[in-house]
Order: C-alpha cells, then structure tokens, then sequence
C-alpha cells in the first residue's frame, strides 16, 4: 500500500471500468485456446 491511498484510489478507478472483469476474460480465453493448441499435438 501507499500513504495517503493512491495504490486503492487507482485500483478502484480500474474497477470501475471494469478493467479487472476484462484482464480476467483475456486470460481465460488464451488459457482455453492453449489447451485447444496442446490437444493437437
């Protein structure tokens, strides 16, 4: 953390559009098109 909350105030602004629920989605469809990849072998 920070003094003063400058870490929260930035985590916050990330949430509220809706970053967070966008970085999660990215990661789980390169996951699923990995394993897509690994079953071609």
């Amino acid at each position: 953390t920070s003094p003063g909350g400058t870490t929260i105030a930035g985590l916050k602004a990330l949430e509220e559009g809706k970053l967070t629920a966008t970085l999660m989605a990215a990661v789980e469809a390169a996951t699923l098109r990995a394993k897509e990849l690994g079953k071609k072998k």
